[in-house]
């Protein structure tokens, strides 16, 4: 089948090194779906990749992007071996299915395309009343930010009444932290860096702080939770915030960290970790799949909750500005997902 896809055979800005080119498809073999996608999902570290910061490119030219939702157009037979497909999965012509983040061969096909063709066990289900757009925009932000709540050791029976803090949490990610989170219980705290993009988070988070460095973090949580700190911090800013969230973190807590937008360093005082008896942990979506229980658990309660978690898309580029749509998501300017549509 003839297609387009978007590639790039250096590293660089998206502007710059993005190609939207023609490309044939086999027919799918065994364990494998041709996917016709309807919407891709942008993330941040698509923008990382492209610029050589990420994952180094097995070979180039390479493909990008592993977030989508589409229809499935032909379907090879099962696989006798490698990873089964999830069973809420629907395998059948004509099903609308999402991809797994993670399972998507990034370099290989992504998803950045018209037509894909991928392995069935990196498809998912969609929640019947989502939209397209917001399907493309679930499955990362559910794999890991509830991975990264499991991580710290919460779960649906286990979280009401913790305090979990949400750090950058205008991103997509962390607006279904946010709502997962409340969703099995938990007392929320959000911060963002913009007291505009702050009064958004009002509707999905019980305390919204406004903070610029580890300072008025500290400050802020400390405000909001009568100086008795958080249980679960979930960051991804990294090495200039560190410092705050040791200090914001109750004794016994749990820091998980999944991205590292200001910085891969981070200087924290042992002192500090061995008094308040902290663990930090380092999170990425792999461990979901090293975990099939966890795995299963995750998908089920994405379905289960999707009612209550649902995905913000602040904006749409038709596939043509790929390249552009995925500039403006360095400048962390929006609020929620920014979303591909494929016509």
């Amino acid at each position: 089948m003839k297609t387009r896809t978007f590639q790039f055979a250096e590293y660089g800005q998206p502007t710059a090194v993005l190609q939207l080119t023609g490309q044939d498809l086999p027919d799918p073999g065994p364990g494998q779906a041709l996917v016709k996608i309807k919407t891709v999902g942008l993330n941040r570290s698509e923008l990382n990749y492209t610029l050589g910061r990420y994952v180094p490119a097995r070979e180039f030219p390479s493909g990008v992007g592993q977030e989508a939702v589409g229809e499935i157009v032909a379907l090879g037979p099962p696989a006798e071996q490698g990873p089964a497909p999830h069973p809420a999965t629907p395998l059948t012509v004509g099903a609308r299915v999402a991809l797994l983040p993670g399972r998507v061969d990034i370099c290989g096909m992504g998803a950045y395309r018209e037509v894909g063709l991928y392995d069935q066990a990196a498809l998912a289900p969609v929640p019947d009343h989502f939209s397209d757009e917001e399907g493309a925009a679930y499955w990362m932000a559910i794999l890991t930010m509830g991975g990264c709540l499991e991580l710290a050791g919460l779960n649906p029976g286990n979280t009401k009444g913790k305090k979990v803090l949400v750090t950058a949490a205008t991103s997509s990610m962390g607006i279904v932290a946010l709502q997962l989170a409340k969703a099995w219980g938990a007392e929320t705290l959000a911060t963002s860096r913009s007291a505009d993009k702050a009064k958004r988070l009002e509707a999905v988070a019980d305390h919204v702080i406004v903070c610029n460095d580890s300072d008025s973090l500290s400050a802020g949580v400390n405000a909001a939770t009568d100086n008795q700190g958080v249980d679960v911090s979930l960051d991804p800013l990294g090495a200039d915030y560190y410092a705050g969230l040791l200090a914001v973190t109750a004794n016994g807590g749990e820091i998980v960290s999944y991205e590292m937008i200001t910085g891969p360093v981070a200087n924290v005082s042992l002192p500090t970790l061995m008094i308040n008896d902290l663990s930090i942990h380092g999170f990425t979506i792999f461990r979901v799949y090293k975990n099939p229980a966890l795995f299963d658990a995750l998908i089920r309660q994405g379905m289960e909750y999707s009612d209550q978690v649902r995905p913000i898309v602040s904006a749409t580029f038709p596939l043509e500005q790929a390249p552009t749509a995925l500039a403006e998501l360095g400048t962390s300017q929006h609020i929620g997902k920014l979303v591909l549509l494929v016509s």
